[in-house]
C-alpha cells in the first residue's frame, strides 16, 4: 500500500509547478535539479523552466536521429550549454548537468 502511495505522489509531484511539468520535464527538472548548489542559486521555478525549454529542444531536433549522429548530438549538446550559461546554471557543476540530461533525452527518445 505505502508502495502505491509513493507511486501516486510521485505521478502528482508535476503539478507543484506553474504551469505543470509533464512527465518528461520533470525527469529533465530531476536530472538538472540534482546539483544542491543549483537548486539553491535558481530555485524551483527557474529549474522548471529550463527543464520546460530542454524538452522543446529536444522536441525540436526529434526529426534526426541525434543518438546515433555524432554531429546533431554535439549540435544538442552546444544548444544545452548555451540554455544553462543563458539561465546563469552555476558553471562549476555545468558539465555534470549537459551529460545527465543527455543520457535523460536518450531515455526519453527511446
Amino acid at each position: 500500500f505505502a508502495m502505491a502511495q509513493d507511486i501516486a505522489a510521485e505521478a502528482r509531484r508535476g503539478v507543484q509547478f506553474d504551469p505543470p511539468l509533464g512527465r518528461d520535464e520533470l525527469a529533465t527538472y530531476d536530472a538538472i535539479a540534482d546539483n544542491a548548489s543549483a537548486l539553491d542559486v535558481l530555485g524551483q521555478d527557474v529549474l522548471a523552466t529550463i527543464a520546460r525549454e530542454l524538452i522543446a529542444l529536444m522536441r525540436a531536433d526529434i526529426r534526426t536521429d541525434w543518438t546515433i549522429r555524432d554531429d546533431v548530438r554535439a549540435s544538442l549538446r552546444a544548444k544545452i550549454k548555451r540554455l544553462l550559461r543563458r539561465y546563469k546554471y552555476p558553471p562549476d557543476q555545468s558539465e555534470t548537468a549537459v551529460k545527465q540530461v543527455i543520457e535523460q533525452m536518450e531515455l526519453l527518445a527511446a
